[in-house]
């Protein structure tokens, strides 16, 4: 027949079309994509992971992917350093930005996305232009800006700042979310006595949940990892202050750079935002996948 081909394989013949054999092709294409593209982001991973069992010696001399002789000397010292301090710090500051960037961002992102006022758009581009802004190139001005308020060397002070920096990205990320609602529920709340708030509370928070999910998760994760604005806010005021990044770079001295001890405060770092993300992970793929496309 026409666009098969007769195969005999053990004895047995096969009877396969051509766009069964494109298909499989395609298929084993895609995989094999996939499989280089895990390779290529899952190797430094457990390349840190190897180089923190390692000894600070065998650090230039080995390449061994699973060390000979794997040594946990490195956990201990980062752990008498006081790691769990700054991950503690880290954790504080996380979890107070996040919530407030939630608690700024949802009623104002329902706002510009239910109401049309004079000047909706104007703001929304301003918001938009803000997020183009690089905090490397206003770090100083905001340095100035808080140390006349007297918010240096304080949790309280990066906390106000992370939440002012991320608040436009997540704004306009929520809003997104907010226009694939259906403006009907809003009439219909509205019909049975919901003013504005309670209907974003109790009709609206629950659909948009996805949506809030994938902001927690960015903004904790950047929050976590961040390091210019810590640095810059909080190393005149002692290691007490100190939150996981900079608490990494303790170990980069004018003396040596314990690359070990580094890789190992590198893993202990990354448990908590897998846990995060491994709790919220529903939630994240569920919000990428419903805020693509506008309903």
């Amino acid at each position: 027949m026409a666009g098969r081909t007769d195969t005999t394989f053990g004895g047995a013949r096969l009877d396969v079309s051509w766009s069964q054999i494109r298909r499989y092709c395609y298929d084993g294409v895609t995989y094999l994509v996939y499989g280089l593209a895990v390779l290529f982001f899952l190797f430094p991973v457990l390349w840190v992971i190897s180089l923190s069992l390692r000894t600070e010696g065998a650090v230039y001399t080995s390449l061994e992917l699973l060390p000979s002789n794997p040594s946990l000397d490195s956990y201990r010292e980062v752990l008498d350093s006081g790691l769990l301090r700054w991950m503690r710090n880290t954790l504080f500051v996380a979890v107070l930005s996040v919530t407030g960037i939630l608690l700024v961002t949802t009623p104002a992102a329902y706002g510009f996305s239910r109401f049309r006022f004079r000047g909706r758009r104007s703001l929304l581009l301003a918001v938009l232009g803000f997020q183009m802004i690089s905090p490397i190139v206003i770090v100083l001005p905001l340095y100035d800006i808080m140390r006349t308020l007297g918010l240096t060397e304080s949790h309280t002070g990066l906390i106000l700042l992370y939440i002012g920096l991320q608040i436009p990205f997540s704004l306009w990320l929520l809003k997104g979310y907010f226009d694939t609602i259906p403006t009907e529920l809003d009439k219909a709340a509205r019909i049975d006595g919901c003013n504005r708030l309670q209907t974003l509370r109790y009709v609206l928070l629950r659909p948009v949940m996805p949506g809030i999910a994938v902001v927690a998760i960015f903004n904790f994760v950047l929050t976590w990892s961040e390091f210019v604005m810590a640095y810059t806010m909080l190393s005149p005021g002692g290691e007490d202050l100190y939150t996981l990044s900079m608490g990494i770079y303790v170990f980069d001295n004018q003396l040596a750079t314990q690359w070990t001890n580094i890789a190992a405060a590198a893993v202990i770092g990354i448990v908590p935002i897998v846990i995060f993300f491994v709790a919220l992970q529903r939630y994240f793929v569920r919000g990428l996948t419903d805020g693509a496309v506008k309903g």
